[in-house]
């Protein structure tokens, strides 16, 4: 996990002084005027048009992005190995709070500024929504003692190096102070998934390796655009049960309308066809981010629920009829 950075030592600003003599020049030493009357006409039209655009641009660009009010940006001191939280603590957590990695964030700087993220060009503008899902996932277990919350996503971009999507996530919310005494040990990685359904089916066994248990709820935070993909096809191909599942939705600026369109044409549609994308255009996308060719070890791990991992039906679309242990 990321050191921790200390915070930044107070700046100074030193305000120069002006020699008056240099700032305003006795008339007769004016030079020349560089405006005349007639460049004074012909250059304002000019200026009172640049300033309409300008105006217009601030009146009706997007609001940005709120934080979750619950979370302070100071950093907060944490005792040193969080002394008192062992495997038993583990044990006891019941609730699972999943967050999708999108971007990566590299690590270094402020996380609010997409200069320090490593992002496609369509994701440009999107990272005050990344931060708003960060800290909601860090407000929801911060409210809920039993719950743990992960951060999923793997190494899914070879031009991010190293970085996974959950590990960015995480220094994310760290560089930030949210992970505060109370959340520091709730709040881990998954850093295998590949696409949303991953980062739903992984983050569950990953709950499972900490805790022994599967959850009896699940709450992810991501888009809103993306809120029937989640509810409606990969709760349904896990039989996950619809009243233990919730969904927070937080949409990035922007036409709602047009995200809409793009989700169900781009992803929607097809894992509707493709339940468990392991055919076609979803798997091609799986190939394409796993640079690394990494492999992960869940089937060992969570042995309840190994025949979802790889599972490939025939016909696509057909529901997994296994036994799983969130339904016994």
């Amino acid at each position: 996990m990321p050191s921790r950075t200390p915070p930044p030592a107070a700046v100074r600003i030193n305000i120069p002084t002006i020699n008056v003599s240099e700032a305003w020049a006795p008339a007769p030493l004016r030079t020349k005027r560089l405006l005349g009357p007639r460049l004074v006409r012909l250059y304002l039209p000019v200026l009172l048009v640049a300033s309409l655009v300008v105006n217009i641009y601030y009146i009706t660009r997007p609001a940005p992005l709120a934080l979750p009010g619950a979370l302070s940006s100071t950093r907060a001191q944490r005792e040193q190995g969080h002394q008192g939280f062992d495997e038993a603590d583990w044990r006891q957590l019941t609730d699972l709070v999943v967050v999708p990695g999108h971007g990566v964030y590299l690590g270094a700087g402020s996380p609010l500024d997409e200069a320090n993220w490593y992002l496609l060009e369509q994701q440009r503008g999107e990272v005050g929504a990344f931060m708003a899902h960060i800290g909601k996932g860090v407000e929801i277990v911060k409210e809920h003692s039993h719950a743990l919350l992960v951060f999923s996503g793997g190494k899914t971009r070879i031009a991010a190096g190293a970085h996974s999507e959950a590990q960015g996530y995480w220094a994310a919310a760290d560089h930030m102070g949210w992970l505060t005494n109370d959340v520091f040990r709730r709040v881990v990685t998954e850093e295998f998934a590949r696409d949303s359904y991953e980062n739903v089916l992984f983050s569950i066994a990953r709950f499972h390796e900490l805790t022994g248990n599967y959850p009896d709820r699940i709450t992810v935070v991501g888009f809103e655009f993306k809120r029937s993909r989640f509810v409606d096809l990969h709760r349904r191909a896990l039989r996950y049960p619809r009243l233990r599942f919730n969904y927070v939705g937080i949409n990035p600026p922007g036409d709602a309308a047009a995200l809409a369109r793009a989700e169900r044409r781009n992803a929607y549609d097809l894992f509707a066809k493709d339940l468990y994308g392991c055919s076609d255009a979803l798997a091609e996308k799986r190939r394409q981010r796993n640079p690394f060719m990494l492999a992960h070890g869940y089937a060992a791990s969570c042995p309840a629920i190994a025949g979802l991992f790889g599972y490939c039906p025939s016909p696509p679309a057909a529901v997994y009829d296994g036994a799983l242990p969130w339904l016994s």
